[in-house]
C-alpha cells in the first residue's frame, strides 16, 4: 500500500510535469520578451552548477504535505543550453544525467560534474600561464537568457593541487559578444585560470668540461 506523503509527492510531480504550463522544450517565460536569468558557479573539480527561476514549477507547500521541495531527472524539464565554446572534445555530451533540485519557489539548481576539454595558446617563454574558458547558450541571445556569474572568481576550496603544475589566480568576467551575422548581442561567461610549474619539475640540463692538467 502507497503511503499518503508518497501519493502526495506524486500528485505533486504529476503536477508539476503534466499540468503546469511548460516541458523540457519550452524556456520558462511568461512571454516572449521575458528573460529567464540564469547565473553558474563554477568549481574546480570538474563540476559546475547553475540555477535559474522556472515560474512553472511552483507550488504551495501546504497543498502538498509541506514539502518544499523536490528532485526530478534534468532531462524532465527545461534546462538552458550552457556549452564551452572553444571546446575540443569530440566526445563533448559528456556531462551526468543528475537529478535537479526545485524549490517551491521555482528556484531550480542543477549540478553537473564535467570534465571540459579545450585548446589555449601559450608561451613556453612566459611563465605563468593563463587559459580561458568561454561559457554561453547555444541558441538564445541576451532577451532569452541573462547569463551571469560570480565576478569573485572559481571556488577552489575542494580543490586538489597537482603535483607538476601549480595554480596561482583564477577569475571570471561577465561578457556581451556582438557577431557581424547576427543583430542579438550574446552574453558569456569567460574564465581564467592561471597555472605555472613547479620548479621541481622543470627540466635542467648541465654542461660540463673536465679540467685538463698542462
Amino acid at each position: 500500500m502507497v503511503s499518503k506523503q508518497i501519493q502526495t509527492c506524486l500528485l505533486m510531480i504529476y503536477f508539476l510535469l503534466y499540468s503546469a504550463f511548460g516541458g523540457p522544450h519550452e524556456r520558462p517565460a511568461k512571454n516572449g520578451s521575458e528573460t529567464v536569468s540564469v547565473n553558474l558557479s563554477f568549481i574546480l573539480i570538474k563540476l559546475i552548477d547553475y540555477n535559474w527561476l522556472d515560474y512553472s514549477m511552483t507550488w504551495k507547500p501546504k497543498d502538498y504535505g509541506n514539502i518544499t521541495e523536490i528532485r526530478l531527472p534534468s532531462t524532465k524539464i527545461w534546462s538552458p543550453d550552457v556549452v564551452l565554446y572553444n571546446n575540443v572534445d569530440e566526445n563533448y555530451d559528456n556531462q551526468m544525467k543528475t537529478n535537479v533540485v526545485i524549490q517551491h519557489t521555482g528556484d531550480i539548481l542543477n549540478v553537473s560534474p564535467r570534465m571540459f576539454k579545450s585548446m589555449c595558446s601559450s608561451n613556453a617563454t612566459s611563465a605563468p600561464f593563463t587559459f580561458s574558458l568561454k561559457f554561453g547558450s547555444w541558441t538564445f541571445d541576451k532577451s532569452g537568457i541573462n547569463l551571469t556569474t560570480e565576478i569573485e572568481g572559481i571556488d577552489t576550496t575542494s580543490y586538489i593541487p597537482n603535483d607538476e603544475w601549480k595554480l596561482t589566480d583564477s577569475s571570471a568576467k561577465n561578457m556581451e559578444d556582438k557577431y557581424e551575422c547576427y543583430e542579438e548581442i550574446y552574453q558569456s561567461n569567460t574564465l581564467y585560470i592561471k597555472i605555472r610549474r613547479n620548479f621541481n619539475h622543470l627540466p635542467i640540463n648541465v654542461n660540463g668540461t673536465e679540467n685538463e692538467d698542462v
